[in-house]
């Protein structure tokens, strides 16, 4: 279920779905908030028989594990800008050896920049998630292509060699590329995260039950600090391709 949902925003709706996610702390600080000034919880609830590495105790695990996982989500963006470059290094060079091929090859140029455009547009974008399947029939284009090419005769055979193995490598960028994108995405490390952080709230309010200037104070301030890092940590977790880590003059070739 919680897939489902999720699939169904990041496509069309992720900035929404970015802002719905940082609403989360927020709204579990207001709760904490009202749960901190109830006067049946103020008068017999003593925040002074807590010690104040309580509140450490708590909060520690939550910034180790967010931090850990922050640092696994960038390691994994490099390696998906690492994948979108070779993709394009590829297209570039299979374009290239359709145009040494000459008038033959005509239509595996055509099927490419058909190919390239498609992942630019659904693939190469915040927010994708699964294949494409506009792209997938793109890619089926490229494989006809190479196909029609591999049994004229009147092609070289190392060009037809040469082709066949771009689009073979082109197709494994692909699953490569969504292999990256889901294998640290798994739906309980959020759910983690999300407990440390409300129970890291909880610890807080209990620290100052019926003190409201510190409690407003204390938890608007984690509050925030949590609402941005775990927004943030959303983005993020859907990478795009950054265009400025890849040649102008290639990327432009391949999309016109």
């Amino acid at each position: 279920m919680i897939t489902l949902f999720v699939n169904m925003f990041i496509n069309d709706y992720f900035p929404l779905f970015v802002a719905a996610v940082g609403l989360v702390p927020l709204l579990t600080g207001c709760l904490c908030y009202w749960w901190a000034m109830r006067p049946k919880l103020v008068a017999t609830f003593h925040p002074r028989d807590l010690q104040t590495s309580y509140l450490g105790a708590l909060t520690l695990p939550f910034a180790l594990f967010l931090a850990f996982m922050v640092s696994d989500i960038w390691n994994r963006e490099t390696r998906y800008a690492q994948t979108v470059l070779q993709e394009v290094q590829r297209l570039d060079a299979m374009l290239d050896i359709a145009k040494v091929c000459g008038p033959t090859c005509a239509p595996v140029d055509d099927a490419v920049g058909v190919y390239a455009r498609a992942l630019s547009k659904y693939e190469w974008d915040e927010g994708w998630v699964y294949p494409d399947t506009q792209v997938s029939r793109s890619f089926d284009g490229v494989v006809a292509a190479v196909a029609a090419a591999e049994a004229d005769t009147t092609v070289a055979a190392h060009m037809r060699s040469a082709l066949l193995n771009g689009q073979i490598e082109l197709r494994r960028l692909r699953t490569d590329r969504y292999f990256i994108l889901h294998a640290d995405l798994a739906p309980h490390r959020w759910i983690v995260v999300l407990l440390l952080g409300v129970l890291s709230q909880i610890g807080l309010a209990a620290l100052h039950v019926g003190k409201k200037p510190q409690l407003v104070l204390g938890l608007a301030t984690f509050s925030v600090a949590f609402s941005v890092t775990l927004a943030y940590t959303i983005a993020l977790a859907w990478p795009t391709v950054d265009e400025s880590i890849i040649p102008s003059e290639e990327l432009r070739r391949i999309l016109e």
